[in-house]
């Protein structure tokens, strides 16, 4: 009989706000924001908003799971250029996605253990990632590189940063700095995480050394692209 499919972790970051700081947060149109960490060896990577939600409550929680998926774009990596899949597959750690030469991707079981990998057997070079589903949508939480026939290998980190600002930004966007005080939150030795957020006084937390805080401005690539 076939070995089943481990069941994917379920991920949750509850954020606790008070009442008045969610009226202020929404009448002055601020959405929670967040980016996901990867590690890849390409240079040129960069992060990617990976949500926006301006639906937020006094308690708002943020859950995934383990379901990725490989995609690949013609759209450049530039600051603030949203990337906009043209092709993608689902796909789990271990397995590679094969683009062909018409811009199609086959995933395989064959891959780098614990990573995904993206092999492109054509000569055209395309941005290509890995997108991770949040809220229902598989979003692209990276931008990479793909030069024609290279392999591209990600490994997804369960590190997320959260920030709330009144930006506009859509998810995919290449983001290189924070554009308002964040938080980088660990969930690599327990997948569930409790935080506060108050517009005047910032972030908090248990202050474990889990989380992190992040000024605006702060090179957000280091923070969430591991080489």
């Amino acid at each position: 009989m076939p070995t089943p499919e481990p069941t994917p972790t379920p991920y949750v970051i509850e954020i606790s706000l008070p009442s008045d700081t969610v009226t202020a947060l929404k009448g002055e149109k601020f959405a929670l924001h967040g980016f996901k960490a990867v590690k890849s060896r390409i240079g040129g990577a960069a992060p990617l908003v990976w949500f926006s939600d301006p639906s937020f409550l006094t308690t708002t929680k943020v859950a995934w799971t383990e379901q990725y998926q490989a995609y690949i774009s013609d759209t450049k990596i530039i600051s603030d250029g949203t990337i906009v899949a043209s092709a993608a597959a689902d796909i789990t750690l271990g397995q590679t996605a094969n683009v062909d030469v018409d811009g199609n991707l086959e995933t395989v079981s064959e891959g780098t253990a614990s990573a995904i990998s993206i092999l492109n057997e054509s000569s055209t070079q395309y941005t290509a990632g890995i997108s991770q589903k949040v809220a229902g949508s598989a979003n692209p939480m990276c931008a990479i590189p793909l030069h024609g026939n290279m392999l591209d290998v990600v490994v997804p980190i369960e590190k997320v940063l959260l920030t709330f600002a009144s930006r506009t930004v859509n998810t995919g966007t290449v983001i290189y700095k924070a554009y308002a005080p964040s938080l980088l939150i660990d969930l690599t030795e327990k997948s569930t995480r409790k935080v506060n957020f108050d517009i005047n006084e910032g972030w908090s937390w248990d202050d474990g050394t889990w989380a992190t805080p992040i000024k605006a401005q702060a090179d957000l690539v280091p923070l969430l692209i591991h080489s």
